[in-house]
């Protein structure tokens, strides 16, 4: 099975979504992707015949920028976002400087190259998920865990040594995405 091009395929056929990729590209941020949430929620969405709007809580914009650690330009790009789109909740971050951030810095997580690398490191596996709308309009897709997960509806912990453990536990014990989605097999392990 190919997951890429079933991912792919979801992706272009949600006009909405389509059209934050759009917005997002215009803004030329190096190295970006709508990731987590918006891609994963779509998926499950559609794979459970819901609506691909629904359960969507905001959209995370990741660029990687190594001249502006502290991510100061992100601000900028999420105005400029809000703007084209007000009725989504935006976030943008720059994962150049991701491993400098409170909620991470306690982890001692190293300083990623990309954002591919940074997000290897987010808690679980289906949300370990980005796309990319091209100039020539293709989608390049980042997964460093594969796609296998987020497309079969396993949820399970990013694996070493991106893992956190204690941040997947509470995450599952507060997400409880069983019960949106019903058919998600929520996992333990690797």
């Amino acid at each position: 099975m190919n997951y890429e091009e079933n991912l792919t395929c979801i992706i272009r056929g949600q006009d909405w979504l389509m059209d934050l990729l759009r917005a997002t590209r215009e803004l030329h941020l190096p190295d970006w992707y709508v990731a987590a949430g918006a891609i994963r929620n779509t998926v499950w969405n559609v794979l459970h015949g819901y609506p691909s709007e629904l359960h969507q809580n905001d959209v995370d914009v990741v660029y990687f920028d190594s001249h502006d650690l502290a991510g100061r330009k992100a601000e900028e790009y999420e105005r400029r976002l809000r703007k084209a789109f007000p009725q989504r909740k935006w976030e943008v971050v720059n994962q150049a400087g991701a491993h400098l951030m409170e909620c991470t810095r306690h982890l001692g997580r190293p300083a990623a190259a990309s954002s591919g690398e940074a997000i290897a490191y987010w808690t679980e596996t289906p949300t370990c998920v980005g796309v990319r709308l091209e100039i020539n309009d293709s989608l390049t897709v980042c997964a460093p865990h594969g796609l296998e997960d987020l497309m079969t509806m396993k949820v399970r912990p990013s694996p070493k040594p991106y893992q956190d453990w204690d941040s997947y536990q509470q995450r599952m014990s507060e997400k409880r995405w069983d019960l949106i989605w019903p058919h998600l097999v929520i996992g333990s392990s690797t």
